[in-house]
């Protein structure tokens, strides 16, 4: 009887290894598997997606005309007419509202002063703060000044 015990005692050790060995094979596959199903996840979003035309409303823009804006210098000339033999920084701007030319900017102020300032061809400063329009060659005065700066 012994040996039939041998013999059991050697099969179910057999067999236990062999379960060792499987479960061991088992993890190393279902740890592959698990790899695999993650790759396939986070790649096929990757995959070039069939392309569905998208509709955008189109509406041509009509073509504009070119405005050339009129220099500040030259409307404060059209504007300051009729103010008399001098002006100050805030007549030139009020006429420049009143035609609508004003500059759009908290310092409109200092902007017209500066022009006033640096346009010694057409304006004269008389006092502080006031200024008077140079007596006009017209022609030669705006060809000088479109020439130095605009």
């Amino acid at each position: 009887m012994e040996t039939q015990d041998n013999v059991y005692e050697r099969a179910l050790a057999k067999a236990k290894s062999d379960l060792a060995a499987l479960s061991i094979e088992f993890d190393k596959i279902a740890k592959k598997k698990a790899q695999l199903e993650a790759f396939i996840a986070n790649a096929e979003p990757l995959l070039a997606m069939p392309q569905v035309p998208v509709s955008v409303a189109y509406t041509p823009l009509a073509p504009q005309e070119k405005v050339i804006p009129t220099p500040i210098w030259k409307s404060i000339l059209n504007s300051i007419n009729g103010k008399g033999t001098s002006f100050t920084v805030h007549d030139a701007v009020a006429a420049l509202d009143r035609i609508g030319k004003a500059p759009e900017s908290p310092n409109r102020v200092q902007i017209v002063r500066n022009v006033l300032l640096t346009k010694k061809d057409n304006f004269e400063q008389i006092g502080p703060g006031r200024f008077r329009i140079k007596p006009r060659d017209q022609e030669e005065k705006e060809v000088a000044s479109e020439k130095g700066t605009s």
